[in-house]
């Protein structure tokens, strides 16, 4: 096991000095002048010795070699620039908002999970057509609503139309509903068919038809057995889609003005921000590599065959 976790940290390091220097690069080559649009935003006029002097305080006149090398120092080191708009340290700029977006990403996966077992349960152990008739439905419409649409929607149903949750903002559990929903409705009902289709196979398996010999009860045999084994290959897949929704969680955040990382990444993209866009593209890689890693550890643990690997 130490083993196995000393090859993940060093994919970890690879992952991460491959990840920022795609980041430098593609930014720097992006359209747009940072110090022109600082300057147009702060009503200051345009000149040549305005631009100069802007791009200087900025670091953008050293060469790119210059300001590659010095990106790549203080990526491990913790020194991740200061924002261009702001002026205040990057990586503080980034915790500050890190907490909203774990909030709604955490919201998001809990609504993810409830509703993929919600489905995936009761469409297996009730058999009866309305059950599976709806709970088909329910999935397949999940699945194909783009999430964004889905928010749009919820947003006219209970915030235009009845006015029973609030559209936009942070605050109160009251904010938290439509986002979370909006974030993991969707994703849940997808993996809901799969939960499915996995503890269906498996009840075709030798070992259930035992359980029922040795007079096991259905509940019984559901859950000390049966879902432990159809719930282990979606183990990694919800591992992955909590890091996706930290780092994907974008569009929800501008939908409702939700004050996290996403929507603010979007504002530093309009101004050119290069530290913010540099410092939130690793942050979110860090994490992402962190929880597949820690969700290896547990599918060795779960699951004694992976260990001889």
């Amino acid at each position: 096991m130490m083993r196995f976790c000393l090859e993940r940290l060093s994919q970890l390091i690879i992952v991460i000095l491959f990840v920022s220097t795609a980041t430098f690069l593609l930014v720097r080559f992006a359209p747009g002048d940072p110090a022109h649009i600082l300057l147009a935003k702060n009503n200051v006029p345009v000149s040549q010795e305005a631009l100069r002097h802007v791009r200087q305080e900025l670091g953008l006149t050293d060469s790119l070699w210059e300001q590659y090398i010095k990106w790549i120092k203080g990526v491990f080191t913790g020194q991740w620039g200061v924002s261009f708009s702001s002026k205040e340290p990057v990586i503080t700029e980034l915790l500050t908002r890190l907490p909203a977006t774990l909030e709604l990403a955490g919201a998001g996966f809990i609504v993810m999970v409830s509703l993929t077992f919600f489905i995936a349960i009761g469409t297996t152990v009730y058999t009866a057509k309305w059950v599976n008739a709806w709970g088909k439905m329910l999935a397949l419409f999940g699945a194909s609503i783009p999430g964004f649409w889905l928010g749009f929607l919820l947003i006219y149903v209970f915030s235009v139309r009845y006015g029973w949750l609030p559209s936009m903002g942070h605050g109160t559990i009251l904010h938290l509903i439509l986002p979370a929903i909006t974030l993991g409705g969707g994703v849940g009902a997808i993996y809901a068919r799969v939960l499915r289709s996995n503890m269906l196979e498996m009840m075709k398996q030798p070992f259930v038809k035992a359980s029922k010999a040795r007079g096991m009860s259905q509940r019984e045999i559901m859950t000390s057995q049966l879902l432990k084994h159809a719930f282990s290959p979606i183990l990694a897949i919800f591992g992955t889609n909590f890091a996706f929704m930290l780092g994907g969680s974008v569009i929800v955040e501008t939908v409702f003005s939700w004050p996290g990382l996403g929507k603010y990444v979007i504002e530093s993209i309009g101004r050119r921000d290069y530290p913010v866009i540099q410092g939130y593209v690793i942050l979110t890689s860090f994490i992402f590599v962190s929880i597949h890693i820690v969700v290896d550890i547990v599918n060795r643990w779960l699951d004694p065959r992976l260990r001889i690997y």
